[in-house]
């Protein structure tokens, strides 16, 4: 039970029987090829001698009725009696020999002299003239060549037509005639010389095995201790960086090999997560200081210079107009009240969001309903489907909806919005769109007016920024992000 155990559930048992299986595997397959190239070889060289016996029985036997005379009579009687006995050639001599050439049944078997005339044929009656099947295969031995591809070829059926050449003695030109013929295609080896050729390579095979397995499995076991060892030390060391913990490193390997290589990239890998790590919140501290003095300025700095200047109107004004200056300082009314509406929304941006407690889902639902408080909009927030998502991309999107929401409070006029947040089954998108005014996109992407930092906060998570908008026309802003994991889709609203 241990042994198996060590097996199927360790990397080093599995290594092992790998390599043991690999051994074999590579074996088998060599021998494989080798036993099926040698058939193929066999069965083709085999075709070529199965139709050369034909010639070499045939030859002999018609030469001695046409040389040094020719007896027609006995030529006659000698093609009969080749008819009758079905075979073109001799019977085989052991296993590895060229079957017997069987003649097709019923099939016409004519000899021509050089001249075209007809000296023997197969039936006897008959008048009907001699037509080769093959003219080339014909005129091929009428010229006494003598490689076997020249002399034969298949016909509609699968058999060999064949033509063969009556040599004389000396080879001399020209032949002494030509027999016409047909025979079956060489017969496919029976069961019993396969299963005796089958088991003269298992044999040799499992010889082969018996010796090499073995060392596999050694090469195998020793190989994969210390590779086995080594993961290990990696793996102890990527679970505490998953633990945020990246003191830890992967001890100094020895070797010279990927495994060794990539502790030392681990190494430099840890090294430069927590430099970059540190850069990335003083980048980020950075960024949000130099956006909020930005909205200051562009805010709450021109309102409140605006209401100073209403109300040195209203003091100008209010010994000679009291009306101008009431007016002056209701305009200065507003603008205050426009600043700490700014600033109320400002503040509200700088916290954090409580997303560990509540979710995104939760805490953008509070961040909606406290700002449609603040601003005076009434807003329709709508949830559909649910799916886990990592917390950077929760603090993305929220970060992104705190924006967008500012960017209408600030710019669109708008009387009513619409926040959707929507998880589809790879990724999440959250939909922003306002009745208000709208503006030129592209006016507005080049002055800032926070679409910058939206698209690069959704670049850092793979996702990206659509905006639909126009001159006097509603907003539509979408933040898609992709998922990654499983999906179960609801509705809640």
């Amino acid at each position: 039970m241990r042994f198996f155990r060590f097996i199927f559930k360790g990397l080093r048992g599995r290594l092992t029987l790998t390599y043991t299986l690999v051994t074999v595997l590579a074996l088998m397959t060599l021998e494989a090829i080798l036993f099926i190239s040698v058939a193929a070889y066999t069965q083709l060289s085999k075709t070529e001698n199965y139709l050369e016996d034909v010639i070499t029985t045939l030859v002999p036997e018609a030469r001695s009725y046409l040389q040094p005379e020719q007896d027609l009579p006995g030529l006659q009687v000698w093609l009969t009696t080749l008819s009758r006995k079905g075979y073109a050639s001799l019977e085989p001599q052991g296993l590895f020999d060229s079957p017997a050439a069987e003649i097709v049944h019923n099939s016409p078997i004519t000899i021509i002299s050089p001249g075209g005339e007809i000296l023997a044929k197969v039936p006897e009656t008959g008048t009907s003239p001699f037509i080769p099947y093959s003219e080339m295969v014909y005129y091929n031995a009428l010229e006494g060549k003598q490689n076997i591809r020249d002399l034969n070829i298949r016909d509609g059926n699968g058999n060999y037509w064949m033509a063969v050449p009556i040599f004389q003695k000396d080879h001399n030109l020209p032949v002494l005639g030509v027999i016409v013929l047909s025979v079956e295609p060489l017969p496919v080896r029976n069961l019993t010389d396969w299963i005796t050729l089958l088991g003269l390579a298992l044999i040799a095979g499992m010889i082969m095995l018996v010796a090499l397995a073995p060392f596999g499995a050694v090469f195998g076991y020793i190989l994969s201790k210390g590779l086995t060892r080594r993961l290990s030390n990696l793996s102890t060391t990527a679970q505490a960086w998953g633990k945020g913990d990246f003191s830890v490193m992967p001890p100094p390997d020895r070797g010279n090999d990927e495994i060794s290589a990539l502790g030392y990239q681990m190494r430099e890998m840890a090294s430069k997560i927590g430099n970059l790590m540190q850069d990335k919140q003083a980048l980020a501290q950075m960024k949000e200081r130099n956006r909020i003095a930005q909205e200051l300025h562009d805010t709450v700095k021109q309102q409140s210079f605006a209401t100073l200047m209403q109300v040195r109107a209203a003091r100008n004004l209010l010994p000679t107009d009291a009306a101008s200056a009431e007016k002056s300082l209701l305009e200065a009314e507003t603008l205050i009240k426009a600043s700490q509406q700014e600033m109320a929304m400002m503040i509200s941006e700088l916290r954090p969001p409580t997303l560990e407690g509540k979710g995104l889902v939760e805490a953008l639902r509070s961040y909606v309903e406290g700002w449609s408080s603040s601003a005076c909009v009434p807003v329709t927030c709508k949830i559909i489907g649910e799916s886990f998502l990592p917390f950077d991309v929760e603090h993305t999107l929220y970060r992104v909806a705190q924006e967008g929401l500012s960017n209408v409070a600030r710019h669109s006029r708008a009387s009513a919005v619409i926040v959707n947040l929507v998880f589809e089954e790879n990724q999440v998108i959250l939909i922003i769109e306002d009745n208000g005014i709208g503006f030129d996109f592209a006016e507005k992407q080049a002055s800032g007016f926070g679409l910058v930092s939206m698209q690069e906060r959704l670049k850092e998570v793979g996702g990206k920024l659509e905006i639909r908008t126009g001159i006097h026309s509603a907003t539509q802003l979408t933040a898609s992000v992709p998922l990654l994991g499983n999906f179960k889709q609801m509705e809640r609203q």
